[in-house]
């Protein structure tokens, strides 16, 4: 198996290699960016940070409109052939996507030369950002219980710092929040932060054979509601419209409607109330905590330190929506309890859905 150290001198002499390459190739034509969504907007902005202009968005769902963002002209897949010389980013997070998206260009008649794959983290992560939490990475690498968590995370950085393909270490997609290695009884009390449209707690559901105590969904985006309770149908469950943070307030929501919603800082986007788990769900005595919240574990999880060092619940954490989760979720949760074994597990060959379990 790769040593951490390897690695580390890998990433130092070839990250920034990597991305000049692609970016003085994308500054010779005229860079459309495929994706006008999250990871599409990053990826302008570092482009105009170097000083490249961008001719415009293309987007399947969005063609015909106006980015309200930058002002570009976002248009279909069908115009992409009047421009001369394109050289399209594919900017989209998930893998299975990006694949699509680039088999389409080909049928299109696109070489693949012209096609670039990008993700919000090559935004983040270069050699100057390594190096300066370099013992951090190590630290949690080293907090990792067995050889394949060590494994998946160190194929876990070469994604964000080198844009490998990581395939070999993928789990499948139906084992996620649930590995071989979470143990569930009878008495379960599940705690799901993300509810989405219930689809974690039907499958712990499915996972329990419908033999548990309790389930709490987290959800506060008043939409999902009703798809929650579609899906749940006449399961016993409670749901709180609420987001988790380390106390209760107030936080602005960008709802895209779909998994990328996440807390914002702009006003212009909607209200929604938190609350701490410690002050909502403490007598409940949680079993398993799921928290796939959009950036916002951290601070989760400083609003459930009571829980977890009275009753040292199963934990599946998301720790791939901010570049510094990878690292200091895992020596967080070590030092609120020192008793949790710690493993990382991927669920798709992109920088997404790395999810840590403390059992």
């Amino acid at each position: 198996m790769q040593t951490f150290d390897y690695l580390a001198d890998e990433i130092r002499s070839q990250t920034d290699k990597i991305k000049c390459s692609m970016l003085d190739k994308v500054g010779e034509g005229n860079p459309v960016i495929f994706g006008a969504g999250i990871c599409g907007h990053k990826i302008y902005d570092l482009l105009s940070g170097y000083g490249i202009r961008v001719l415009c968005f293309c987007d399947n769902a969005l063609g015909g409109s106006i980015d309200s963002a930058t002002g570009l002209k976002i248009i279909g897949a069908e115009e992409l052939n009047a421009i001369d010389n394109p050289e399209i980013l594919v900017c989209v997070g998930a893998e299975n996507t990006c694949q699509a998206i680039c088999g389409q260009l080909l049928s299109m008649g696109f070489d693949e030369k012209q096609m670039h794959s990008m993700n919000a983290y090559f935004y983040w992560q270069t050699k100057e950002y390594f190096e300066a939490h370099i013992e951090e990475y190590k630290k949690a690498y080293g907090l990792l219980e067995d050889d394949f968590s060590k494994r998946v995370y160190l194929e876990r950085m070469k994604k964000a710092f080198l844009l490998r393909d990581i395939s070999a270490v993928v789990s499948p997609c139906k084992e996620e929040y649930f590995d071989e290695k979470v143990i569930l009884t009878d008495d379960e009390m599940f705690i799901d932060c993300g509810g989405f449209d219930g689809d974690s707690a039907t499958r712990f559901i499915e996972r329990c054979h419908g033999k548990y105590r309790g389930i709490v969904i987290f959800e506060p985006e008043l939409c999902k509601k009703a798809e929650i309770e579609k899906n749940m149908g006449q399961n016993r469950y409670e749901l709180y419209q609420l987001g988790v943070w380390s106390e209760k307030t107030k936080l602005y929501f960008d709802a895209a409607g779909t998994c990328s919603s996440h807390i914002s800082e702009k006003e212009g986007d909607y209200v929604i109330e938190t609350a701490a788990l410690d002050e909502i769900v403490f007598d409940k005595r949680p079993t398993y905590i799921k928290m796939d919240i959009e950036g916002a574990e951290q601070e989760a999880l400083k609003g459930c330190r009571k829980i977890i060092q009275a009753y040292k619940p199963k934990l599946a954490i998301c720790i791939y929506h901010k570049p510094e989760d990878l690292y200091e979720i895992p020596a967080m949760i070590k030092e609120i309890n020192p008793e949790y074994k710690l493993y990382v597990r991927q669920y798709t060959n992109a920088w997404f859905d790395t999810v840590l379990y403390a059992l």
